[in-house]
């Protein structure tokens, strides 16, 4: 008996060892996909942006080693996918759709996360390279349907038709733009993730007017209904502009929960356009929306939150909360003191 029950456990510990190696096997090649595509998204976004693709600088956005990056183009090249001419990369035709199918994919998710997810621009990227690969070419055409075809990403990006087409867009970099001309931001470059965030605390997301009221080595100063932002080179490179209309003028900058004093009431009028994501929905399940009226009741030591009384309740906000709700009709402490009483003679 005891040699059956060896033998027995020697199988299941076979068969276990061998589905281990098969799934480990496919792994593999889905990882090796998904190199393929990233490759072919690269090369067709490039394209659009009517720049050169070379091996080293698709390697340096993927973060792939010179000898790794070198391998996957072989395999693209013997697939018929990828050909190179004097070092620089094109797509074949299958290859390009391909890249096309994974690119549409990309935006057409980006579109959706920000318009039906409420999630904020910083994050989409990330969230749309996980989905870009499990989208089949009915699904992205279905989600299309649905988002009514849009033209462009949330960063500003045109979204390709299905034929392959790139509609031209007018778009000037930041950095290029001349003085005291009024501007719209019609473009953020999602990567590096880090020059995003600079821009968008910057409050330069697509759709920001603005305008360059002075530039030096350590950046450009621009004018926005944020008030004065200075921006480094390198961010202001990440971000396109073209002129504004006559209807696109620049706003004086709103006034937010943040600039409230204690003691000061007000109205709420809504939130940011750049609030989304979780703490939007935080902020208007706790009521923060148009018409509450709300009062600033007392802070921290270190004045960086702010209780505020709004429907009855005791709400804590910090500062970079508070500066996402606009609010209007205030009525500052020094308003509401009672006048005082002539003494009587």
């Amino acid at each position: 008996m005891e040699w059956i029950f060896a033998f027995s456990a020697f199988a299941v510990a076979a068969l276990c060892l061998s589905g281990f190696v098969r799934l480990r096997r496919r792994l593999r090649r889905r990882r090796r996909q998904i190199q393929h595509e990233d490759v072919l998204k690269q090369v067709c976004s490039a394209r659009q942006e009517g720049r050169p693709t070379t091996v080293s600088e698709i390697g340096g956005r993927l973060g792939l080693a010179p000898g790794a990056m070198l391998t996957l183009i072989e395999e693209l090249e013997t697939s018929d996918f990828l050909r190179s001419r004097g070092g620089i990369l094109e797509a074949t035709e299958s290859g390009e759709r391909l890249g096309l199918q994974i690119l549409r994919g990309h935006r057409f998710w980006e579109r959706f996360l920000a318009d039906e997810a409420q999630q904020p621009l910083e994050r989409l990227h990330g969230l749309a390279e996980r989905a870009e690969h499990r989208l089949g070419a009915g699904q992205i055409e279905a989600l299309s349907d649905h988002l009514g075809h849009p033209r462009l990403d949330p960063h500003g990006d045109v979204i390709p038709t299905k034929s392959g087409e790139f509609p031209e867009q007018d778009r000037t970099p930041l950095t290029d733009w001349p003085f005291d001309q009024p501007a719209v931001v019609v473009h953020v470059e999602d990567e590096p993730g880090q020059a995003l965030k600079e821009a968008l605390r910057a409050g330069l997301h697509p759709g920001a007017v603005l305008r360059i009221i002075g530039k030096d080595i350590k950046g450009v100063i621009c004018e926005t209904s944020e008030g004065l932002q200075s921006i480094t080179p390198a961010v202001a490179a990440q971000i396109d502009v073209r002129g504004a209309r006559d209807d696109e003028a620049l706003s004086p900058a709103p006034t937010t929960l943040a600039d409230l004093g204690i003691g000061d009431r007000a109205e709420v009028v809504g939130l940011k356009d750049g609030c989304s994501g979780l703490m939007r929905r935080r902020l208007l399940d706790l009521g923060f929306t148009p018409g509450a009226k709300i009062a600033v009741v007392l802070s921290n030591v270190g004045d960086e939150a702010h209780a505020y009384r709004i429907r009855n309740t005791l709400i804590a906000l910090r500062r970079e909360q508070a500066e996402k709700v606009l609010v209007s009709d205030i009525e500052t402490a020094a308003m509401q003191e009672p006048p005082k009483e002539r003494p009587t003679p």
